[in-house]
């Protein structure tokens, strides 16, 4: 793998990663103080794991427009890597046990 694609592949991997996050949040039971669907380590691993792969395709996707020069494709990409790695920092902070 190149890491010109890897902020691709980073992207790529959020969707099915923010949607286990979306279904496996929500209560089992339908009600609103039962437990999530997934276990609490599980949503963090999920949530962590997406946002240190979403940070290393922003910094690698910068790289490597820094070097090779922004195209629209690779610009779109790299936002969305970005976007991505917000979602994931806010789920971690939903999940995280205070």
């Amino acid at each position: 793998m190149k890491r010109k694609h890897f902020s691709a592949l980073a992207l790529t991997l959020s969707v099915p990663l923010l949607g286990a996050l979306w279904v496996g949040g929500q209560p089992a039971a339908g009600t609103a103080d039962a437990a999530p669907l997934f276990p609490l380590l599980a949503l963090l691993l999920i949530s962590e794991f997406g946002l240190l792969l979403n940070i290393a395709g922003v910094v690698f996707g910068v790289m490597h427009g820094r070097q090779q020069g922004w195209t629209g494709r690779h610009a779109l990409v790299t936002i969305g890597c970005a976007l991505a790695a917000l979602a994931f920092l806010l789920q971690l902070g939903r999940w995280w046990p205070l």
